[in-house]
């Protein structure tokens, strides 16, 4: 029956094979040799002076049973020792950075939280797996990575390149180093970096020779499109062909012309006013 718990044969047999791993000698806490008393919570082997402290924390915090006096053991309570012990649990404790001595600390931690919920779901999923099976060799440790998550990002550029027909492109052959054949490279597309790499250094020197440099060349001027729109006689600056010093001149001329009308002007009035005043 699958309610029934293991026999004390059973039981024997179980904490016989654990105990035979070299890091189930040594206590979890203080590393006193051949502990005969566990925590059942986070599955490890703890000595009876650490098993004390154990029990100070509560049974809600962790659940301390002797391997070898008590024979009322459950069948769930063994495969939480079968997938922790000691190896196990010092791993992710470390991975965590939880390396305090100190058993209020350690137990009340964030580490011992993941660790017993890591813990209890992997036992529950062997008693399903397995049933009442003693040996459960093939179910994965508490301590191993999970599945690496799936960036969502990375996962949508690449459905992105499948949707579009993007593949990479087959590698050119090679030979010494050499490159059986030349690759073609179209100029109108961007430069390549698989054509780079497939090249030999002197091919490479001789497709960047035959490629002429765009950058901070002038068009010729026969190309260039005068004013708005390419038409003639548009809006723009155009260049000045008059004679300063002449156009001076005549305006000198001109501002001589108007002194000497002015001077006339102003003479022939003051005569008239002496005429007056005469008569």
């Amino acid at each position: 029956m699958a309610d029934q718990g293991p026999s004390k044969t059973n039981i024997q047999k179980v904490f016989k094979k654990l105990r035979s791993i070299p890091t189930n000698k040594v206590c979890f806490d203080c590393a006193t040799k051949n502990p005969t008393w566990a925590s059942v919570t986070y599955g490890v082997f703890i000595c009876i002076d650490c098993s004390a402290a154990h029990r100070s924390l509560g049974v809600h915090v962790s659940f301390v049973r002797s391997t070898q006096l008590d024979t009322n053991w459950t069948w769930l309570q063994l495969r939480a020792m079968q997938l922790g012990g000691n190896g196990n649990g010092t791993a992710f404790f470390t991975q965590h950075n939880c390396l305090t001595k100190d058993s209020q600390q350690k137990y009340h931690s964030r580490a011992a939280q993941l660790y017993k919920e890591k813990l209890h779901q992997l036992a529950s999923q062997a008693m399903r797996l397995h049933g009442t099976e003693i040996n459960i060799d093939n179910t994965p440790d508490a301590s191993s990575p999970q599945p690496k998550e799936v960036d969502f990002f990375q996962e949508h550029e690449i459905l992105i390149a499948v949707g579009n027909g993007i593949s990479e492109p087959a590698p050119f052959p090679m030979k010494n180093g050499q490159a059986l054949s030349k690759p073609s490279v179209d100029s109108s597309e961007g430069p390549s970096v698989e054509a780079a790499l497939s090249m030999s250094p002197t091919t490479a020197s001789q497709v960047s020779e035959s490629r002429k440099a765009t950058i901070g060349v002038r068009k010729p001027a026969g190309n260039k499109k005068g004013g708005l729109g390419g038409k003639k006689g548009g809006l723009g600056a155009q260049k000045v062909k008059t004679d300063f010093t002449k156009l001076e001149k005549q305006m000198q001329v001109a501002d001589e012309r108007k002194a000497a009308a002015s001077l006339a002007t102003a003479t022939e009035s003051k005569s008239k006013e002496e005429e007056d005043a005469q008569m």
